[in-house]
C-alpha cells in the first residue's frame, strides 16, 4: 500500500507547468523548492524583443511574438478550481494568459517557494531514488547543491529551435529564422515571405503577415491547423532552394525575400547527468512511463513534454498522477514500464519524433488513463468533449462558456 511521506521536490522552472507543480506539491504536504532561470514567472508567456541571449548571457527561452493570440478557447486552459475572469471572447491574447498566472501564483502564495535567477547546472541520481541538484545564482556566480528526494522537470518544449534539412537553406543566410525568434511583423512590411510549417504558429504568423507583406506563402504536407485566409497561398512542401528561389514538391517555384521556419522544438535537458538515463533520440525522450516518469530514476517526472492537448489541465492531472505515483515508485518494474511504452508507441504508428503527441482523439483515453492507474480523480469530461468538438468547428469568433461537468455552450463573439 502506497504511504505518505513528506519529501523535499525540486521543481525546475516556473512557467505554466511549473506553477501547477508547486501548488499541487504544497498543496500534499511536501516541501518544495522551485528554480527559475528568468527574474519572473510564466515562462514562454512572457513576451520579449530580446531573440538570442537574455540579460544573463543565457539563450532566450521565450518564443512569444506581438500579436498572438491562443490556439485554444481559455475555457480548456485553466487550472482546475480557478477559472479566467470573465472575458468578452474565448481566444485570448498572450498578455491575458500571462496575467491569469500571476493570478494563480499569488491566490495560492508561490512566488516564495520560487529561486529566481538560477540556472540549473547539473542534476545527478543518488542512491535511494534521491538526487542532487547543483545551480548558479546569475547575479552573484554561487552555486550551491541541493539534496531532494524527487525531482519535476517542467522546463517546457518551445525554446530550442527545429530546423529541417532542406537542401539549399545553408545559403540563405540573414533572409531565414525560425519563429523562436519572430517577434513582430514590421520587418516584413512589403515583402515576399514563405512561411514553411503549418501548425498553429506557422498559420497564426502567416495571417498576421498578411496585414504588411506583399505576398505570404504558407508550405505544409497534409495537416494545416486551421485556417489562413485567401490572402496567405497554399503551397506543398519545399523540396531546394536556388538563391531567392523555392522549389515546391510539385515542381512550382516562388521567388521570396524571407523565410520564417515554423517547424517546431526539440527537447533538450543539457543539465542532467548520463546517469540519469534520459536519451532523446528523434525527439523520442526514452524513456517515460505515461510520458511522465524516466523508468531508470522513477523519482523523476517530465511535466508538459505531450502536445497537442489542453495544457493546463493535462498538465494538472500528470502532476497528480506523479505525485501519487512517487509514494510507490517502485510499484511497476523498469520492464513494466518499458513494456508499456512500447505496447502504446507501436499502437500510435507514428515516427519517433511525434512519440509524445496526444493529439484530439487520444487526450480523453491518456488523461483517464492516468486516473485509473494510480486511482486519482479523472479531468471533468466536459475539457474533453470541448477539445474534440473544436477539431471540426474551430472558429477564433466563436465565445465558449462551461455548464457543467459534461456541458458546454457556444454563441457568437459580440
Amino acid at each position: 500500500m502506497a504511504v505518505f511521506v513528506i519529501m523535499k521536490i525540486g521543481v525546475i522552472g516556473a512557467g505554466a507547468a511549473g506553477l501547477a507543480s508547486i501548488k499541487r506539491c504544497l498543496e500534499q504536504g511536501h516541501q518544495c523548492l522551485a528554480f527559475e532561470q528568468t527574474d519572473k514567472i510564466g515562462g514562454t508567456w512572457n513576451y520579449t524583443d530580446n531573440t538570442d541571449i537574455d540579460d544573463n548571457g543565457l539563450p532566450v527561452h521565450s518564443s512569444m511574438y506581438q500579436g498572438l493570440r491562443t490556439n485554444l478557447p481559455k475555457e480548456v486552459m485553466e487550472y482546475p478550481d480557478f477559472p479566467y475572469e470573465e472575458m468578452d471572447r474565448s481566444y485570448i491574447e498572450h498578455n491575458n494568459v500571462l496575467d491569469y498566472m500571476h493570478k494563480f501564483a499569488a491566490k495560492y502564495n508561490l512566488i516564495p517557494h520560487i529561486k529566481f535567477l538560477r540556472q540549473i547546472i547539473e542534476i545527478i541520481p543518488l542512491p535511494n531514488d534521491k538526487w542532487s541538484l547543483k545551480e548558479r545564482n546569475l547575479k552573484t556566480n554561487g552555486i550551491t547543491e541541493h539534496n531532494l528526494d524527487a525531482v519535476m522537470i517542467c522546463v517546457g518544449n518551445y525554446s530550442v529551435p527545429n530546423l529541417p534539412n532542406i537542401p539549399g537553406s545553408e545559403t540563405l543566410g540573414t533572409r531565414v529564422i525560425h519563429s523562436h525568434y519572430y517577434r513582430k511583423s514590421d520587418p516584413y512590411k512589403g515583402k515576399k515571405v514563405l512561411v514553411i510549417g503549418a501548425g498553429p504558429s506557422g498559420v497564426d504568423i502567416a495571417s498576421i503577415l498578411t496585414a504588411v507583406a506583399k505576398e505570404v506563402y504558407i508550405s505544409h504536407g497534409e495537416h494545416k491547423f486551421g485556417k489562413t485566409g485567401h490572402e496567405v497561398v497554399d503551397k506543398p512542401l519545399v523540396e531546394s532552394f536556388k538563391g531567392n528561389v523555392a522549389v515546391f514538391k510539385d515542381g512550382s517555384e516562388i521567388e521570396f525575400d524571407n523565410v520564417i521556419f515554423c517547424t517546431g522544438y526539440q527537447y533538450s535537458y543539457p543539465f542532467l547527468n548520463a546517469e540519469c538515463g534520459i536519451i532523446v533520440e528523434d525527439n523520442w525522450i526514452k524513456y517515460l512511463y505515461k510520458h511522465i516518469v524516466n523508468i531508470e530514476h522513477p523519482t523523476m517526472a517530465f511535466i508538459g513534454v505531450i502536445f497537442k492537448i489542453c495544457p493546463l489541465p493535462m498538465f494538472d492531472i500528470q502532476i497528480r498522477f506523479f505525485l501519487e505515483f512517487i509514494k510507490d515508485p517502485h510499484r511497476f518494474s523498469k520492464k513494466e514500464m518499458l513494456t508499456d511504452i512500447l505496447e502504446s508507441f507501436n499502437k500510435k504508428g507514428v515516427p519517433n519524433r511525434l512519440c509524445h503527441m496526444i493529439g484530439n482523439h487520444c487526450q480523453r483515453s491518456y488523461a483517464e488513463d492516468l486516473a485509473r492507474t494510480v486511482q486519482i480523480k479523472p479531468l471533468r469530461p466536459v475539457i474533453h468533449n470541448l477539445f474534440e468538438y473544436l477539431f471540426n468547428n474551430k472558429n477564433v469568433k466563436k465565445k465558449y462558456k462551461i455548464i457543467n461537468d459534461e456541458e458546454f455552450n457556444e454563441s457568437n463573439v459580440v
